[in-house]
């Protein structure tokens, strides 16, 4: 009897011990999204011979877990924490590391046009950077690749001109997945138009296109330097373009010392929806924000949040008034 109840203890524990490694390192085909970090970015963003602004501005991001395991799905119990599932946000023929890399061009990209948009609107003479945006590669899924080829140059989309990959994501905005868009591109030299099909990428349109902004860096009167290791992504755009700007102009009126926010910027200062908008507050709550910045696409998602004003912006400079008004 002894040696039976033995052998099912032995039974059991090597049960128990197989069940919690498949929970720790099978992967499942769900990701899961939870509260980030807020950035203090004058720790971060230094724009020479000028001090960091009087207040704080805080870059939030949110912390991502792609295919997780069984065992990481439980910290979905995490106030703000959201499952979802993997091909709404990395789709299964983009790895990691293309991932990463996309993400880190996109960052670079965003830190560009945003000492370019906050330079301009300090009054300073900062030429018109020139663009192109090409197609690099496609993935296997996407029925574009049967219309456009590697090294097409876009000109437009549906009518609107092309000059970064901001541009071609807000043309995409209101275009329903699968349906054709209008792309102009050059090929060979040549300009062409054609109908490119759209896919459904996450909660967005997309073209299934990895494409590259390739640009003269704008020649900015003031340079500025970044030190954001582990943060990618162009949603800092906006709040990078807030911080510039009120270290070249200081706030006289300033209504908030600590500001939080979130939103992509173009060239032309308008400001772009993100994803991760209720993970990205809680992080500006945490962080002790009083004001939150999100782009006018993403309010509904936050607007009732309590503990911090949550104001909505389209602009760059509907996000300059906000800093200047107490709620």
């Amino acid at each position: 009897m002894r040696l039976w109840l033995a052998g099912n203890r032995l039974a059991l524990y090597v049960a128990v011990a197989a069940l919690m490694s498949a929970a720790s390192y099978v992967r499942t085909p769900y990701s899961l999204m939870l509260p980030g970090h807020a950035v203090r970015l004058r720790d971060v963003v230094q724009v020479a011979n000028h001090a960091p602004p009087s207040a704080d501005y805080y870059l939030t991001d949110v912390r991502f877990a792609a295919r997780a395991t069984p065992l990481q799905l439980l910290s979905a119990l995490v106030p703000g924490a959201q499952i979802v599932r993997t091909e709404q946000v990395l789709p299964q023929s983009v790895t990691a590391v293309e991932y990463d890399g996309i993400e880190r061009e996109a960052m670079s990209e965003s830190q560009s046009i945003a000492a370019f948009v906050a330079e301009r609107e300090a009054g300073l003479r900062v030429p018109v950077p020139r663009t192109r945006v090409l197609a690099v590669y496609f993935a296997p899924f996407s029925p574009a690749k049967h219309v456009l080829r590697a090294m097409d140059m876009f000109v437009s989309l549906n009518g609107h001109p092309i000059a970064s990959n901001v541009d071609v994501r807000r043309a995409l905005e209101g275009v329903r997945p699968g349906s054709p868009v209008r792309v102009a591109i050059y090929r060979r030299g040549r300009e062409r138009i054609v109908a490119v099909p759209t896919i459904r990428y996450g909660a967005r349109t997309a073209l299934g296109v990895y494409l590259t902004t390739i640009y003269q860096r704008p020649q900015i009167p003031v340079a500025v330097r970044y030190h954001l290791p582990g943060v990618e992504g162009s949603s800092g755009g906006l709040m990078f373009a807030l911080d510039i700007y009120r270290s070249l102009r200081p706030c006289g009126n300033c209504a908030y010392a600590r500001v939080a926010g979130t939103g992509t910027i173009a060239y032309d200062g308008s400001v772009g929806p993100i994803e991760g908008a209720k993970q990205k507050v809680i992080a500006a709550r945490n962080a002790g924000a009083a004001l939150f910045l999100v782009p006018r696409q993403n309010y509904a998602e936050i607007r009732s949040t309590p503990g911090l004003r949550v104001v909505p912006v389209s602009t760059f400079r509907e996000a300059l008034a906000a800093l200047s008004q107490q709620g």
